[in-house]
């Protein structure tokens, strides 16, 4: 029964590894990047949800034959042939066969059963390992939405390298072959559906530095000052302003210390409690705040909405690439490690271990580089420009000023 759980826990755990690396929480966002998403969506839960287990289940059905069934029926009964022919002291306190009667008809029908029950039992603990290998994988180049390029080169010791073909001198960064995004400066509305209700996050005021990775100072959302909230039918509008607090605001949302992070979130919780004072339908109240991830659904999607325009992200410009090398070291480093090499007794199953690894990773990234490969192709699209400025420093203005001032002079006395 316990290893059942543990075999479910360990299941379950990779199945929301998944979810989280093809953004399950974000199935009922209708923009960008998550409506194409929502296209997959269905063959990526088929895939998670049957196809996962079902390729590991069907991977490892050869090395369960006919002799291996109903192995733990068998067993009992071989154990208890040995009890009745020899007696129970043929056992030691361990359940383990006495050294004396090993040579005996009984006994070595018992050893045998109990050698093939010992074969299903490591079959089933590979089984597990494929899961365990598969999450601690994917695990690493996860951070926060991104995948990090970190190449691996050892378990132990130096653990990361880097692309190198000799040169004399290499300089590298961190997010080598990644665009980096800043979401601060996108400020699309957000939409999420409950029911027949749809509710429509939108900014209506915001002051930003275009073009610059930190903003000079705090800026935070909160609600519209005129209308921050809006019911039309059964559409939802709330309003925000992205914008620096007056003293006195900062004091009302009690953020005067802090990261901006937990103040963000003090401001979110105020202007859920606001959001639901202005909604007089107390179904839709209801709805609006119901649990989900241990939070009311409006204050989730408004933490959401405000972390998705305050944090950066990265797109990697060839991720299939990257994942599919760095999973063939992983399984050559530590799927068929060399202690599994040298002492492991069901190499065989081992072996089956790694290509089942392979193959599975090797689909998971197809989905995942589909969606990246996305992303890099709307990031690479010419862009229109909005606007243009230009800044000249007082020493180029003054050059300009000379040398057009010599120009009219000329035009004046009918010089060319």
């Amino acid at each position: 029964m316990n290893a059942n759980r543990e075999q479910e826990r360990i299941i379950n755990k990779f199945k929301n590894l998944l979810r989280e690396l093809f953004q399950f929480e974000s199935s009922d966002l209708d923009f960008g990047i998550y409506r194409i998403i929502n296209y997959k969506r269905d063959k990526i839960e088929k895939f998670i949800q049957e196809d996962l287990v079902n390729k590991v289940e069907n991977a490892f059905s050869k090395h369960k034959d006919e002799r291996l069934k109903n192995i733990d029926q068998r067993f009992e009964e071989a154990k208890q042939k040995v009890i009745q022919s020899l007696g129970e002291g043929a056992f030691t306190p361990t359940g383990d066969l006495k050294e004396e009667f090993k040579n005996t008809p009984v006994a070595r029908e018992f050893l045998a059963i109990k050698a093939q029950k010992e074969e299903v039992q490591a079959i089933d603990e590979i089984k597990l390992q494929v899961f365990n290998d598969l999450y601690n994988f994917f695990s690493r180049y996860y951070e926060e939405g991104d995948f990090i390029p970190q190449y691996r080169y050892s378990i132990r010791g130096h653990r990361y390298a880097i692309p190198y073909n000799g040169e004399e001198v290499k300089l590298y960064w961190v997010n080598s072959d990644q665009y980096y995004t800043k979401t601060g400066l996108l400020f699309r509305d957000y939409t999420f559906k409950v029911c027949d209700y749809k509710v429509i996050f939108r900014i209506v005021s915001a002051r930003d530095e275009l073009g610059s990775n930190k903003a000079t100072k705090e800026r935070f959302f909160v609600l519209d000052d005129k209308i921050p909230v809006e019911l039309d039918g059964n559409n939802l509008i709330i309003r925000f302003q992205y914008r620096e607090l007056s003293e006195l605001e900062v004091k009302h949302y009690d953020i005067e210390g802090g990261s901006n992070a937990s103040k963000q979130e003090k401001i979110n919780q105020k202007s859920y409690e606001k959001i639901l004072e202005e909604i007089k339908d107390t179904i839709f109240q209801g709805l609006l705040t119901q649990t989900r991830n241990e939070k009311p659904l409006l204050l989730y999607h408004i933490s959401r909405f405000t972390a998705k325009n305050t944090k950066d992200y990265f797109i990697h410009k060839n991720l299939k690439k990257f994942l599919s090398e760095q999973l063939d070291y992983f399984i050559k480093a530590e799927v068929l490690d060399i202690e599994t090499l040298e002492r492991e007794r069901f190499l065989d199953k081992h072996i089956t271990r790694a290509k089942v690894v392979k193959e599975i990773g090797e689909s998971i990234i197809d989905f995942l580089s589909q969606i990246e490969d996305f992303q890099k192709r709307l990031w690479e699209k010419k862009k229109f420009v909005l606007k243009t400025e230009y800044v000249i420093t007082t020493e180029c203005q003054k050059n300009f000023m000379t040398r057009y001032g010599k120009i009219k002079t000329r035009e004046k006395n009918g010089k060319n």
